[in-house]
């Protein structure tokens, strides 16, 4: 990492999916959801030719499958439970250099696709103090598809924007090629080792590397 220049204060932005935590947050939560009541997977496999239609549409009723019916209440709970089972599944390098970045004094934001009510409370179960978060909107309706909106590629970085990000930013840690635009908006780009990395760095160039351990 390097060193923070003196009288400027470094902006950071890591990915949250594959990044800091193994696995898609949001993905593992209707998997889960499916296999708790198996009538939802149902439900979710009827719904799949709309994807065809509309994917933003089919997206969100795939998604309403796994909590229609819930109130606010068990929304919550569901939310809380998976996130506590799914920040287990931590990247330990990664979150050893945002750590790192944290007591330098750095300006670090988790920028994230993941539904922000679930993202936030990851990122309470990992413990991660001093870190501003950027998700994807998203409103529970009981019988009806969430408000919500996927901040994926050049969103993820217009909502960095509306957050009050100045691009470029300092540092950016990704593994994920949907995440090529905000890499690219940064002055150094590290990627965290998973299935897109040989494309990213045919893309990238040299750049440095975090394993997963």
């Amino acid at each position: 990492m390097r060193r923070r220049p003196p009288g400027r204060r470094r902006t950071v932005v890591f990915d949250l999916d594959g990044t800091l935590v193994r696995g898609d947050s949001l993905g593992r939560f209707l998997g889960s959801s499916w296999r708790r009541e198996p009538w939802r997977a149902v439900l979710a496999l009827a719904l799949c030719p709309a994807l065809l239609v509309s994917r933003t549409r089919g997206e969100l009723l795939v998604v309403a499958t796994a909590t229609v019916g819930l109130g606010p209440r068990g929304v919550d709970r569901r939310w809380r439970r998976h996130a506590v089972r799914h920040a287990r599944r931590r990247i330990g390098p990664a979150l050893e250099r945002l750590a790192a970045h944290v007591a330098a004094g750095d300006r670090v934001v988790v920028a994230t696709a993941c539904a922000e009510p679930l993202a936030r409370l990851v990122l309470a179960d990992l413990d991660l103090t001093g870190v501003e978060l950027v998700a994807s909107p998203y409103a529970h309706r009981r019988w009806l598809p969430p408000r919500a909106t996927a901040i994926r590629g050049e969103l993820k970085v217009e909502a960095l924007r509306a957050h009050g990000v100045d691009l470029p930013v300092d540092d950016a840690y990704s593994d994920s090629l949907l995440d090529l635009p905000l890499l690219r908006a940064a002055r150094t780009a590290h990627l965290v080792a998973g299935r897109d990395l040989t494309r990213l760095r045919r893309v990238l160039g040299d750049v440095e590397v975090l394993e997963t351990r």
